[in-house]
């Protein structure tokens, strides 16, 4: 069983290298969110008027720091944008903990490694493992958490615009969906309103609110509400238009993922099929598999097919995923 610790370990470590540069690649390649950004920021440019002080739009306001650590961390660039995806997973959560809870795991790995083994550069490779962890768990809520708000929003937008329709101002509306609409959505209007509540414009309540969410469809849905509350108009038909284009999107993601779903199935099969013949030879033959485990040689050839079977699940990934 010892002779696995190193080919797992060097296996998991170019597993964890492939994940980071794949992430890196999707975030310099995402252009989405820079257009999102921007189409709120030029908003805001265009909503300020004279010598009047607008807020900045950012989602590092002192509201959302806990404590100096946090304010302290969050000013730095490379954090930044590290802060803003914990706020997406945990509205309450700071980077501070964040990080504490990373080098936590970091330790308490790297230490179990070291008395397992007794190798410092298994050990290195554990304490990696463990410090990523965190950041894997935050990425998984935030998905979760915005597929949750992205199946919500159509409803909500129904609830606000038969709101409208019954006379209540806009402010209300946003105090009503703080109220009525489930969790997570809900936590996020009634964040607005209480912003809005303390004196914070209400444009400013709302952008924020996009910048947490980082939607498309979201951003549809504040952008019309700040071109209506400087054009006017009829807000209540336009949510309505706004539901119903954000369903046919529903729609058509789950009839591309239906369509696509063959495609994922089999590379699934492709990645797991060498680990389960591999993991049955080794049984039927430890003789015949110590020629992988037992040798450096082997054990490098064992973490680079890893790899390269990450590499290639992530490949299959991009190749099967159609963004509507």
């Amino acid at each position: 069983m010892e002779s696995l610790y190193i080919p797992l370990l060097i296996a998991s470590a170019v597993a964890l290298l492939v994940w980071g540069l794949a992430s890196l690649v999707s975030s310099l390649t995402n252009n989405e969110k820079r257009k999102l950004q921007s189409r709120l920021r030029d908003e805001q440019d265009q909503s300020s008027n004279g010598g009047s002080s607008q807020l900045p739009l950012s989602i590092t306001r002192n509201e959302d720091k806990k404590g100096a650590a946090s304010e302290f961390l969050s000013r730095w660039t490379p954090l930044q944008t590290l802060h803003r995806t914990i706020l997406q997973a945990y509205p309450n959560g700071s980077v501070a903990v964040f990080l504490s809870i990373g080098a936590c795991c970091m330790l308490t790995i790297g230490m179990l490694a070291l008395a397992l083994t007794g190798s410092m550069i298994i050990a290195g490779v554990g304490a990696a493992l463990g410090g990523y962890f965190p950041f894997l768990m935050v990425l998984q809520k935030r998905g979760r958490r915005q597929r949750t708000i992205a199946l919500q929003l159509p409803e909500a937008l129904d609830f606000l615009s038969r709101i409208l329709q019954a006379g209540h101002s806009f402010s209300t509306g946003i105090q009503m969906m703080s109220e009525e609409l489930p969790e997570p959505l809900r936590g996020e209007f009634r964040r607005c309103y209480e912003q809005h509540s303390l004196g914070q414009p209400l444009e400013e309540s709302l952008k924020d609110m996009a910048v947490r969410i980082e939607s498309t469809d979201f951003a549809f849905f504040i952008t019309a509400v700040l071109i209506q509350r400087q054009t006017g108009g009829d807000l209540s038909e336009v949510l309505k238009n706004i539901s119903g284009m954000i369903r046919q999107r529903i729609r058509l993601q789950a009839h591309v993922k239906a369509k696509t779903a063959e495609g994922r199935f089999t590379g699934y099969i492709l990645v797991a099929f060498p680990a389960v013949m591999f993991c049955l030879v080794s049984f039927m033959n430890p003789q015949y598999a110590h020629n992988l485990t037992g040798t450096s040689i082997g054990q490098k050839m064992l973490g680079t097919a890893f790899g390269l079977q990450m590499m290639g699940l992530w490949f299959i990934r991009k190749l099967t995923t159609v963004k509507v």
